[in-house]
C-alpha cells in the first residue's frame, strides 16, 4: 500500500528552479504554448475505422492471442489533485448508488482481472493514501497480488505568476500539501513509469504493449478487437495508437489533427487564437495503446504553465501557476495511428452530475466485467 509523505515523492529541484526562472522571464506563457499555425483536420483516410466489418474478426483473433499470451498490461491514471469531486479522490467514488464496493478503481480493475493481465495504477501524492486504503479493502477486485503494480507521480511546488514559490510565503508550511504543491500533469506518467522501474518489470514479464486510460473512463476496456487493430498498426510502423471519437457539441478539450504531416493530439489551449475546436471533428479520448519500446525511451515533452485559483488564508482567491506536461504530446515523438472507436468507449466522468447521468451505462459496464450492479 502506498502511503507517502511529500518527502517521499520524486522532486527535481534543479528542474523546478529552471521552470520558475523561465516563467519569470516570460519564456513560459499561454501565448508561447500555442502552435504557430492551425493544424489540419484529419480526413477519413487518416483514421482506422474500427467498424470495418471485414477486418474485425482478424483483429479480434490477434487481440485475444496477445491477451492470452499476457503481452499486454493496463495502466490506470489515478493521479491529479482530487479536486473535482469536492476534495474526494475520484478513483474511490462509487459509480452506482449505495454500492461503495463498486468504485471507479474497482470496476476498472475487475476488467483487468477478467482479461488476466497485469494491472498498473498510477497515484499522485494527493490520491495515494485514500486509494491505497481502498485497494486493500476491495482486494484489487481480485487481481492477483503478482499482477499488481503501482507507482507515484512526481510533484512540483506551485508558484505565483512571477515565479515566486508559494512555499516561500508566510504561513505556507502550515497549509495542506495540496495547496502549495501540484502533480505535474499526466505527461509525468511517461517519466515516472520508467524511472520507477515499472517498465523494466513489465519487459521482464514479456509485456509488449500497455493500454493507458483515465480512472474515470470505464468505457476504455481491454477490448481484443481494438488491441488487434493496434497490433496491426504497430506492424505498419506505429508505436502508439490513440482512440478517437467523433466530436460531440459539448466536448471540450483536445482534438486530433495533423501537424507537419503526422497526426498528433492537440489540447485546445495550444490552438492559435481564433481557431475554433468545431473545425476539428475528431476528439481525443486520452485512451492510448503504447508499445513498451516507446515507454522505454525519454521524450522531450514541453512544460506548460497552467493557471489555477486557490484559497489562501487572509486573502481573496489567489492566482497561481503549476507546471504540467501532457501525455498526449507523446504523439509528436512516436509515430501514431488513430483508431476511430465507438463512442461508448468514451465515458468520462468529471463531475457528480456526469456520474448521475451515466448510471445506466455504468450498470451495463459493471455487468460486463462480471460484477453485480444490484
Amino acid at each position: 500500500m502506498l502511503r507517502p509523505s511529500v518527502a517521499d515523492i520524486a522532486f527535481d529541484a534543479a528542474l523546478f528552479d529552471a521552470l520558475r526562472a523561465a516563467l519569470a522571464r516570460g519564456e513560459l506563457s499561454p501565448t508561447r504554448s500555442r502552435l504557430s499555425a492551425p493544424p489540419r483536420p484529419l480526413g477519413e483516410g487518416d483514421l482506422l475505422d474500427l467498424d470495418r466489418a471485414d477486418a474485425r474478426p482478424r483483429w479480434r483473433e490477434r487481440g485475444e492471442a496477445a491477451l492470452g499470451a499476457r503481452k499486454v498490461a493496463a495502466l490506470i491514471l489515478n493521479g491529479g489533485m482530487a479536486t473535482r469531486f469536492g476534495g474526494v479522490v475520484k478513483g474511490v467514488v462509487p459509480v452506482l448508488p449505495d454500492r461503495p464496493d463498486l468504485s471507479f478503481l474497482a470496476v476498472k480493475l475487475a476488467g483487468v482481472r477478467a482479461a488476466g493481465v497485469p494491472a498498473v495504477v498510477m497515484h499522485s501524492f494527493a490520491t495515494a493514501a485514500a486509494s491505497g486504503d481502498h485497494l486493500a479493502t476491495i482486494g484489487w477486485s481480485g487481481v492477483p497480488a503478482s499482477d499488481r503494480l503501482e507507482f507515484l507521480q512526481s510533484l512540483l511546488p506551485r508558484v505565483l505568476p512571477d515565479g515566486t514559490p508559494l512555499l516561500s510565503l508566510p504561513g505556507a508550511h502550515a497549509l495542506p500539501d495540496t495547496t502549495v504543491y501540484a502533480a505535474p500533469g499526466h505527461g509525468d506518467t511517461l517519466r515516472r513509469v520508467r524511472d520507477s522501474g515499472v517498465v523494466a518489470e513489465l519487459r521482464a514479464r514479456g509485456v509488449e504493449h500497455v493500454l493507458v486510460s483515465n480512472v474515470d473512463n470505464l468505457g476504455a476496456s481491454l477490448d481484443p478487437t481494438i488491441l488487434g487493430a493496434h497490433l496491426e498498426a504497430v506492424e505498419a510502423g506505429a508505436e502508439l495508437s490513440v482512440e478517437v471519437v467523433p466530436r460531440a457539441p459539448d466536448d471540450a478539450g483536445g482534438c486530433v489533427a495533423e501537424v507537419d504531416g503526422r497526426p498528433i493530439i492537440v489540447e485546445s489551449f495550444r490552438l492559435p487564437p481564433g481557431t475554433a475546436l468545431d473545425q476539428y471533428p475528431h476528439f481525443n479520448t486520452n485512451t492510448l495503446w503504447i508499445s513498451l519500446k516507446a515507454l522505454e525511451r525519454t521524450h522531450p515533452l514541453t512544460w506548460f504553465p497552467v493557471e489555477r485559483t486557490i484559497e489562501w488564508p487572509g486573502r481573496e482567491d489567489m492566482s497561481v501557476v503549476q507546471f504540467e506536461q501532457l501525455i498526449g504530446q507523446l504523439t509528436e515523438f512516436a509515430r501514431t495511428a488513430c483508431l476511430l472507436v465507438d463512442r461508448r468507449r468514451f465515458l468520462p466522468i468529471k463531475t457528480r452530475a456526469d456520474l448521475a447521468q451515466a448510471r445506466p451505462a455504468m450498470a451495463e459496464i459493471v455487468r460486463g466485467v462480471g460484477l453485480d450492479p444490484r
